[in-house]
């Protein structure tokens, strides 16, 4: 017998009990307005989506430098101890040597009062971030005791903001103290007392 038998309307019928007709429109996929409601949809989740992926980019990009600053001041703290000298971080320019200046973004490095490259170095921040310190520090100086040199440059602390193009909302906050410790706020626009951020 064949796949498609003859019956008495003249359409030919498959086993299935389907007419030729109904297999065409079941063969045939999405009509015009099927696809239609499909590619609005993805729309609307694109549009959804897009927003959300820049967000979560862009905070990734802050806690990853932020991340790095932590890591040179506790490089610098810990070489200090083990080696028994004075070790700074201090912007740099040049990847080198301590450019004087108290403009962090352009780079900063982690160098050795007992000579020899840079222990450390970081590039300058990704366009469109800044790195600020409140008190205009040139540098961030440990002494082998794990102390800081605050106190002769009239500084309580170190206070580094962390800013990108969407205001003080969304700025990471990292302190040094006299004592030495590195410590980061966790809250993004607060710093560790909860008092708001400032971006310039």
């Amino acid at each position: 017998m064949n796949a498609l038998e003859p019956i008495r309307s003249g359409r030919l019928r498959d086993r299935a009990g389907r007419t030729r007709a109904g297999v065409a429109a079941w063969a045939g996929g999405f009509t015009l307005i099927e696809l239609m409601v499909t590619i609005a949809v993805a729309a609307i989740l694109t549009a959804l989506a897009v927003p959300a992926f820049n967000t979560f980019m862009e905070n990734d990009r802050l806690l990853t430098q932020s991340s790095a600053l932590v890591s040179a001041l506790d490089l610098a703290r810990s070489e200090a101890i083990k080696a028994d000298t004075s070790v700074s971080v201090c912007p740099s320019t040049d990847a080198m040597t301590c450019s004087g200046a108290s403009d962090w973004s352009g780079g900063y490095i982690v160098l050795s009062a007992a000579g020899g490259p840079p222990l450390q170095s970081v590039g300058a921040q990704p366009s469109g971030v800044t790195l600020n310190e409140a008190n205009n520090l040139t540098a961030v100086t440990f002494l082998s005791s794990g102390l800081t040199t605050l106190l002769a440059s009239n500084a309580p602390s170190a206070q580094f903001t962390m800013c990108d193009g969407r205001g003080a909302a969304d700025a990471r906050y990292t302190e040094v103290q006299v004592t030495g410790r590195v410590a980061s706020s966790q809250t993004p626009g607060q710093n560790l007392t909860g008092g708001a951020l400032a971006c310039p």
